[in-house]
């Protein structure tokens, strides 16, 4: 295995408060590499985490050089790599800071493991840690810088992350928290729902190991948007259906789970859904923001990761404790990278594509929003009542017939 060890040392200046919160000050250290990456390479990604930080507007962020007067100044001597615990303190006590980031990246093939840690100088313990995995060239080291950026502005000075990070415009939303998986959760005031904030980056969207109509593989840059951490319940269809007098048709009340509040509604047709998201304020997801969402930037096979396990998600049979839906979020090991339940198993779900099968050869490489003419709209994420292995997998499509009420088919919305 080739190792190229990472010293992000993220700096924040004690100062003083005043009645109005001041910024912290953060600095970086450039990257400590063995090998696999060039210096003009190291370099970029600095750069890119230093923008990042700039672009978040939670520090102030400290300049390169100035850095390094300090550093030199207070006579830092640096042997080796400075990623864990003694060396960050030393460099933060020296700076005069508050808080440090460090961390190492490994290679294996063609996969990069990124992990890093923000400590606080004073105690010398651990504030948060990061850990993601990328597929492919170095230049998907861009993303981990972004998403670094990402889970380590969460906490800036005065500043809570719902102020900060721009909301969808015509939504109440309400900041919850930053999740496990660092990234932030709102709740839309309109139908209760909780959306995740997925940011901009690129993915690897397909898979050689399916349908042909998952191929080619391609890269898909997408801008930030939300998702929907649960599928849309029972409960929240039927406040749509009373605050409106939406028609419920077909054999949606013929559910055994019809009056179970907190179980995924199913059974829609695609204009039920539309329908329902356009109350609440938000829309269906594009199979390109669906499949971000369930698999992340590292091109897992399932939300959790690349071995299929029946337990992690409601699929076919009772294996996993359920002969038919299971309430939503029941799944805590099945999660997906961002932070999203059941995206493999319980129900389907509907995406606002329409679906062609040969549209992978000629899909925009910037917010793809699938062909302009059809007769079926995409779904995704396989459900309770078949769930297998293959049919479970993030990249995998599927098309319903146009009219019909499918039984195992919901909503998860987007915004």
């Amino acid at each position: 295995m080739r190792k190229i060890t990472l010293c992000l040392l993220v700096a924040t200046l004690a100062i003083p408060m005043s009645t109005q919160a001041q910024k912290l000050t953060l600095s970086v250290m450039d990257l400590n590499v063995t090998s696999g990456l060039a210096p003009n390479e190291v370099m970029m990604l600095t750069d890119k985490l230093l923008n990042e930080f700039v672009n978040y507007g939670f520090y102030k962020v400290v300049e390169r050089s100035k850095r390094d007067e300090i550093l030199k100044e207070q006579g830092f001597q640096q042997s080796g790599a400075c990623d864990q615990g003694a060396c960050l303190v030393e460099a933060g006590q020296l700076l005069g800071v508050q808080k440090m980031v460090g961390g190492t990246i490994g290679r294996l093939g063609t996969v990069y493991a990124v992990e890093l840690r923000i400590m606080d100088v004073k105690t010398g313990e651990i504030d948060k840690a990061f850990s993601r995995q990328y597929t492919g060239d170095v230049s998907n080291l861009l993303n981990a810088m972004r998403e670094a950026a990402t889970v380590f502005s969460g906490g800036g000075a005065g500043t809570p992350p719902a102020q900060a990070a721009a909301k969808p415009q015509g939504l109440e939303l309400t900041y919850l928290a930053t999740n496990s998986q660092g990234y932030r959760e709102y709740r839309n005031e309109k139908d209760g729902s909780t959306l995740i904030e997925v940011p901009a980056g690129a993915f690897t969207m397909g898979s050689n190991r399916g349908d042909k109509n998952e191929r080619p593989v391609h890269i898909v840059t997408l801008d930030r948007y939300y998702i929907s951490k649960f599928e849309i319940t029972v409960g929240q269809f039927m406040a749509f259906s009373n605050a409106t007098g939406y028609s419920i048709r077909g054999l949606f009340r013929k559910q055994p789970d019809i009056n179970q509040a907190n179980y995924p509604i199913k059974q829609l047709q695609w204009i039920d859904a539309k329908a329902y998201c356009d109350w609440a304020g938000l829309r269906l997801p594009s199979e390109a923001e669906w499949e971000k969402a369930a698999r992340g930037t590292d091109s897992r096979e399932y939300p959790w990761g690349n071995e299929w396990d029946p337990l992690k998600c409601n699929g076919g049979g009772s294996s996993d404790g359920y002969d038919g839906t299971a309430p939503v979020g029941s799944f805590a090991a099945g999660i997906s990278p961002y932070g999203c339940y059941d995206m493999a198993g319980n129900v389907w779900e509907w995406c606002n594509d329409l679906y062609d099968g040969d549209y992978y050869a000629r899909s925009q490489p910037s917010n793809p929003t699938g062909p302009v003419a059809g007769k079926h709209h995409v779904m995704r994420g396989g459900g309770w009542d078949r769930s297998t292995e293959g049919i479970c997998r993030s990249a995998r499509r599927y098309r319903p017939t146009p009219a019909g009420w499918y039984g195992a088919l919901g909503i998860r919305p987007a915004k």
